[in-house]
């Protein structure tokens, strides 16, 4: 469902009277709570655990010979929230993935202590560490020689549904309703309506439970905190 049909199926559910929405924009009165919810209802869910599959992409990137810093924008990633720190590999794009091997992740301090004086001095070279540095981007140490493809993970910033058609990126299609029932557990308390609250807290717990099965890493410890 998209941000529309997810905002439908809310309304019906909540047995409000009437149709729609028609659109999510230029709503009023409780349909525009009702979009509103929903909207919110999706950044919670994004944001319930910490490592859930779907908030997880990959990268690759080429190294810039003689450019040491790169921004999430400068290599094409628009969602990023953080980067995964122990996913970095790094190989000559000439000669493939056969020369591949892991980056070593240095945090900003123990880069700044060590690394920071006589940047310019030192000779370009194949990159064997790496930082973040405190705007995000991504140092390489030593500064690349050539070019070099860099692969790994990272965490996606939530999303927030604004068009109609906004599809849930990457959540699978089987939750979907997970959406609705976050929206209606806001819609219940809100209208005092314990019917409401009570059905969909059932069916959200219910359905949480089989997402965070399919979509928790096998040895997270939110996984295990549920036994």
């Amino acid at each position: 469902m998209n941000y529309l049909e997810l905002c439908v199926r809310a309304r019906q559910e909540a047995g409000v009277s009437g149709s729609g929405p028609t659109t999510v924009t230029g709503q009023t009165g409780k349909l525009e709570k009702i979009v509103n919810w929903v909207q919110q209802a999706w950044i919670e869910i994004q944001l319930m655990r910490p490592n859930w599959l779907f908030m997880h992409a990959e990268f690759s990137f080429p190294t810039v010979a003689a450019t040491r810093d790169y921004l999430a924008a400068d290599v094409s990633i628009t969602d990023l929230k953080l980067w995964d720190t122990g996913s970095f590999m790094i190989y000559e794009t000439a000669l493939g993935e056969s020369d591949q091997n892991q980056l070593v992740y240095l945090p900003y301090s123990q880069w700044r202590s060590t690394y920071r004086i006589g940047m310019g001095d030192r000779d370009d070279a194949r990159p064997q560490y790496f930082t973040i540095m405190p705007d995000n981007s991504v140092r390489m140490e030593p500064r690349p020689d050539k070019i070099y493809t860099i692969e790994g993970e990272y965490k996606k910033s939530s999303q927030v549904l604004a068009l109609d058609a906004d599809e849930l990126t990457g959540f699978p299609d089987d939750f979907h309703m997970l959406v609705v029932w976050q929206a209606l557990k806001t819609y219940g308390h809100f209208e005092n309506a314990p019917e409401v609250l009570e059905e969909a807290e059932t069916n959200f717990d219910n359905l949480l439970y089989r997402l965070e099965i399919e979509q928790l890493p096998v040895f997270s410890e939110d996984r295990e905190s549920l036994a």
